[in-house]
């Protein structure tokens, strides 16, 4: 399966699950994991730890079946 656009992903997902990766997939591109990291779980305690290592093998697992990021 493959992801071509951001409404493809949320059909598949949801819009909660799409948004957080797309969020951090974008952060990714122009920082690093633990900046990320920092900036989500421990400055703005706005995802815990499991999730966000949850939400990074989901990214990790699907990134080349994604287009449009």
């Amino acid at each position: 399966m493959s992801f071509n656009n951001e409404i493809e992903l949320v059909k598949v997902l949801g819009w909660s699950k799409t948004s957080k990766i797309v969020y951090i997939m974008n952060q990714l591109k122009t920082k690093s994991k633990e900046d990320v990291y920092n900036e989500l779980v421990t400055e703005n305690k706005v995802m815990k730890s499991k999730s966000f290592n949850v939400y990074l093998n989901t990214i990790n697992r699907i990134k080349d079946d994604i287009q449009f990021v």
